[in-house]
């Protein structure tokens, strides 16, 4: 087992970039994916990661937390490649929402469909029943915050009459729905590993314009 180190100074506990809280992440990801959520152990973990098992309680107090550090860290890769504009800043006349749509969408299909983010989910599937904390904080950390993401998005549009969406938060969840489609089921059951461009782009026009056919403004 990595040996004791010093004190970490305050700011690396705290930062998302700490490269500590980077390297127990990367490690507790490589762990989580080749032995399975139950079996993965906060020991193999410090190992892999080069610290000590106490500097990963200091950062995580759980297993459970950790996972949902991995899972926040997914979710902010997606919402950080999204080209579109924060919810509170109104909507100018020339905004093109249908490619703010395809924008968020093809970032959304890039993540989920990367073969580290499949494999992570069948570890959330597989493991779920024994460990509901582990379906929970995936919810939590992942679908929950894109949804909230995108129904603020889709409330501006609402109320800029850009879009009709009286229910942000169910056409939210219905826009992801969409996108989680065949291409992803395929790719869940290893029938298509590593989409084309192509077919990821093939998803999202279909899905944005029936999103855009649902909710035109009356």
């Amino acid at each position: 087992m990595a040996s004791e180190e010093p004190q970490l100074a305050e700011q690396d506990f705290k930062s998302a970039r700490g490269p500590k809280r980077r390297a127990i992440v990367d490690a507790a990801t490589a762990v989580f994916l080749e032995h399975g959520y139950g079996a993965a152990s906060m020991d193999s973990i410090a190992d892999k990661a080069g610290v000590s098992k106490q500097t990963v309680y200091s950062h995580f107090g759980s297993k459970a937390a950790l996972f949902e550090a991995i899972i926040e860290d997914k979710c902010n890769e997606l919402l950080s490649g999204q080209s579109a504009p924060a919810p509170s800043l109104p909507f100018a006349g020339t905004l093109d929402h249908e490619q703010v749509l395809k924008d968020m969408a093809e970032n959304f299909l890039a993540t989920v469909l990367a073969i580290p983010s499949v494999s992570l989910y069948r570890v959330v599937v597989a493991e779920s029943a024994r460990f509901p904390e582990l379906a929970e904080a995936f919810y939590r950390a992942g679908p929950a915050v894109a949804i909230k993401n995108l129904g603020g998005l889709l409330k501006e549009m609402d109320k800029n009459r850009v879009l009709s969406v009286p229910d942000p938060v169910s056409s939210a969840r219905l826009f992801y729905a969409m996108l989680r489609g065949d291409l992803y089921l395929r790719c869940l059951l290893g029938l298509a590993s590593d989409p084309t461009p192509i077919e990821r782009t093939a998803v999202v026009n279909e899905a944005v314009a029936a999103f855009l056919a649902a909710h035109a403004p009356a």
